[in-house]
């Protein structure tokens, strides 16, 4: 072997799959973008690690028990100190080791691309059911019931398998956008029989995949996919009522806004306003969710969507848009609702509490997705 600063040279490999030091399993791959834009990441090895140029199919082997710097330069990548041509792909060794990447651990493959701007991208290739184990302990805490698990299991694999899509550069991303991961720090027994006991199981309707969404906190109702996004309504994200919630910390919330900060964001939806005299509730959705919230000024009224007021200030201090008081109060006005969440789809802490009351994840799932079948995926 012909060592290359910290890089071992191997040998030729076929790009850009396992070589013979692993096997391709015989299920669903997704690709998830852990890092976009990344100025750099830090490495960590605790035993092999092979870096796949993959335009080359040239290989090299990382030293174990070493920290690398992996960032831009050139015309390529930077391992540290090693150039190598972008994209690189990381692989461990026998598929069996983990690779560690800014803290977090991660079962799969590990693409790093160079962008334009001289940044990195960063994705991740692993099966859908090893993506599962690490979706599910961040979003739904690993000691809640089994029951509630499995149905996290089976709306988060069909929410993944939805977004499979070949043509672009990954299929999810790690974030609250779609579903959180981060790698396989959380992993124990209870999301591993989670997932196993469902694997394959998926929810579909008149035999195509639904979009299914999920949330922490309904307030009571689900919202249909239309009053959130605009999006047609099918039958399963048509929005249920949903008694099951109510012993949540997050059923209900309180978010002072002052005036000026709501005739300003008044004004950059098109009011000429220069005096806010009104906030109040226009318009509501079969589940009582205001769609619009009427902002009355001195030169008139304008009628905004409450998911615009929810994204300019917050998701998390204007937690819905389930509002149900807007109060005048000395300098602004006091914001009242139910719930956390775009509200559609499964209720997280809604199946947390069927499922303490015994019931099985089926009927969770049937619940709060009237209409979707559960079926295995093919």
């Amino acid at each position: 072997m012909k060592r290359l600063f910290a890089l071992l040279l191997l040998f030729p490999c076929a790009a850009p799959g396992r070589c013979a030091d692993g096997v391709i399993e015989d299920a669903p791959r997704i690709r998830v973008a852990i890092s976009r834009s990344s100025p750099s990441l830090k490495l960590k090895t605790s035993a092999h690690i092979y870096v796949l140029e993959v335009h080359s199919g040239q290989k090299y082997l990382l030293l174990e028990n070493s920290s690398y710097d992996v960032r831009a330069g050139g015309a390529g990548l930077l391992v540290g100190k090693q150039e190598l041509s972008s994209p690189i792909k990381l692989l461990a060794a026998d598929g069996a080791e983990r690779i560690r990447l800014s803290g977090n651990l991660y079962k799969g493959d590990i693409l790093i691309r160079a962008t334009p701007e001289r940044k990195l991208d960063i994705i991740e290739y692993l099966t859908v059911e090893e993506y599962l184990y690490g979706v599910l302990p961040d979003e739904m805490s690993a000691d809640w019931p089994l029951e509630a698990l499995k149905a996290q299991a089976v709306a988060s694999r069909t929410y993944a398998l939805k977004f499979i899509d070949p043509s672009h550069d990954y299929d999810v991303t790690n974030g609250v956008e779609m579903q959180v991961y981060n790698g396989t720090n959380k992993i124990n027994s209870r999301i591993i029989e989670a997932v196993n006991s469902t694997r394959g199981e998926v929810l579909k309707y008149k035999g195509k995949l639904i979009t299914a969404f999920f949330h922490a906190c309904c307030g009571g109702h689900t919202a249909s996919v239309n009053s959130a996004w605009g999006e047609d309504v099918i039958k399963p994200l048509y929005g249920v009522v949903d008694p099951f919630c109510k012993s949540s910390k997050h059923f209900q919330w309180e978010m002072y806004v002052s005036a000026q900060d709501l005739l300003k964001f008044a004004q950059s939806q098109g009011s000429t306003g220069l005096k806010l005299r009104s906030v109040s509730v226009y318009q509501k959705d079969r589940s009582g969710r205001p769609v619009s919230i009427k902002f009355t000024t001195d030169s008139g009224s304008i009628n905004v969507k409450t998911s615009d007021i929810r994204k300019r200030f917050g998701s998390y201090e204007f937690r819905s848009t389930l509002i149900t008081r807007i109060s005048p109060v000395k300098g602004g006005y006091e914001f009242a609702g139910r719930g956390w969440g775009h509200g559609v789809g499964m209720c997280q802490d809604g199946a947390r509490e069927m499922a303490n009351r015994g019931r099985p994840y089926k009927r969770i799932l049937r619940h709060y997705y009237p209409g979707a079948a559960i079926l295995d995926y093919d």
